[in-house]
């Protein structure tokens, strides 16, 4: 699991199989991780992200918020296993007798090797042995094992499958077929078949179901106009299982550069460090693109109305193609939540602030507040069709509602149908 010291990491972007475009090198020093640009790489219209140093620029260039960021600029940094990815990491080095405070930045970034997000792949990697059976309810049975600190037989499997995975909840990397056929899909997937995270239940913090409640936010989230990748909802044996196409492939196992904005601005995700007119500003900056912002301020409105209160700048996201193009990455990881705070300060009047310091027509604001609303109103329809317990209906519902009375009138509010 380590790679030879004083070993640099090579960096290069694969956009296509079988095609690798040299980005550079990493270095460790003495407190941090030194970068230096493959010259090649400015005769390409491709950049890390437009707030990076240029590909033009020579020399060593050196992070700016190393200890928030392992040691990384936030680019590198984006590739690292986190949560639930950093705690496979962590079992994997316990059972091979490493420990784990003893693996660097690069020693982590090898290990991902080219099964981390986006296009970004590195080298020297730490392979692993390939498994082709995948057993999604022993898979979540084993993840459940592992959250409450047991030993499982299926731990290099989780941790092959798992890439880079952030987030509490434990998931896999898959590749996935129309009639929903599953096979390994943290490298290359066979034809017919595409990219698809599935996602397991966390059993200290989710709610028994999960996966259900994801896929009926998803659904709410479409209506309401928001860009979202493919959702299924799988049914085990032992349990639902949420999938979502990952929105960084294409067909043909080809990639996209992804980027969060926590990353980008080198802001730790955990701390509330950023707001929706940062995300907007950014959307515009990154993008050149007004719609981009508009689709951002819906996604505001919809995280506000339908309850999801952990929303940090790591679920938000950038994607590049290999012509150097910048998009806003669809909405993802949006279900009902808590965290911090109420809400309840949060008014109509807050967004007609907000679309008025970017630009946003007062008559599109509008139209997006009530299209948003109505859809929220509708939760226990959407739920209603996945079957979830009346108990955690009931629950969601009670928030929802007592939050839309702040955005609409209270005969257009439906009382809870249960």
């Amino acid at each position: 699991m380590k790679i030879p010291a004083g070993l640099p990491l090579a960096v290069s972007f694969a956009f296509a199989p079988g095609v690798l475009v040299p980005v550079g090198r990493l270095a460790l020093t003495r407190t941090d991780v030194a970068f230096e640009y493959a010259p090649t790489l400015a005769q390409r219209p491709l950049v890390l992200s437009p707030l990076f140093d240029s590909p033009s620029t020579t020399g060593l260039l050196y992070p700016t918020n190393a200890p928030d960021f392992h040691g990384l600029s936030g680019v590198f940094a984006h590739s690292l296993p986190d949560a639930w990815g950093e705690m496979l990491v962590r079992r994997r080095a316990e059972r091979e007798g490493i420990p784990y405070a003893s693996l660097t930045a690069l020693d982590q970034l090898a290990i991902v090797g080219r099964r981390g997000p986006g296009a970004l792949v590195y080298a020297p990697e730490i392979t692993q042995e390939e498994e082709a059976r995948i057993d999604l309810d022993a898979l979540a049975a084993s993840a459940i094992e592992l959250l409450d600190g047991q030993e499982t037989a299926a731990l290099e499997q989780l941790e092959r499958l798992g890439g880079s995975s952030g987030g509490a909840r434990p998931k896999v990397l898959v590749g996935m077929n129309a009639a929903g056929q599953v096979v390994a899909g943290d490298a290359d997937v066979p034809e017919g078949f595409s990219h698809w995270i599935i996602k397991f239940r966390n059993s200290a913090n989710d709610i028994e179901d999960i996966g259900a409640l994801e896929a009926t936010y998803a659904d709410m989230a479409r209506a309401a106009g928001l860009p979202m990748s493919a959702t299924r909802l799988i049914e085990g044996n032992r349990g639902r299982y949420f999938a979502t196409e990952r929105f960084d492939r294409l067909d043909g196992n080809r990639r996209l550069h992804m980027i969060s904005a926590a990353a980008l601005l080198e802001v730790p995700w955990h701390e509330p460090t950023m707001g929706y007119d940062d995300l907007m500003k950014l959307s515009r900056r990154m993008t050149g693109s007004e719609a981009a912002v508009d689709d951002m301020y819906r996604r505001m409105v919809f995280n506000v109305l339908a309850h999801n209160r952990d929303d940090h700048a790591n679920q938000h996201a950038f994607l590049m193609d290999e012509r150097g193009g910048w998009t806003l990455a669809p909405a993802f990881d949006l279900t009902y939540s808590r965290g911090p705070g109420t809400g309840d300060d949060i008014t109509r009047s807050t967004f007609e602030k907000a679309a008025n310091v970017q630009g946003i027509k007062a008559s599109q604001a509008a139209e997006i507040i009530d299209e948003v609303s109505t859809v929220v109103n509708d939760f226990a329809v959407f739920a209603n069709a996945y079957d979830l317990k009346q108990s955690v209906l009931k629950e969601i519902d009670r928030d929802l509602q007592r939050g839309l009375a702040r955005f609409m009138p209270p005969s257009v509010i439906k009382s809870t149908p249960f």
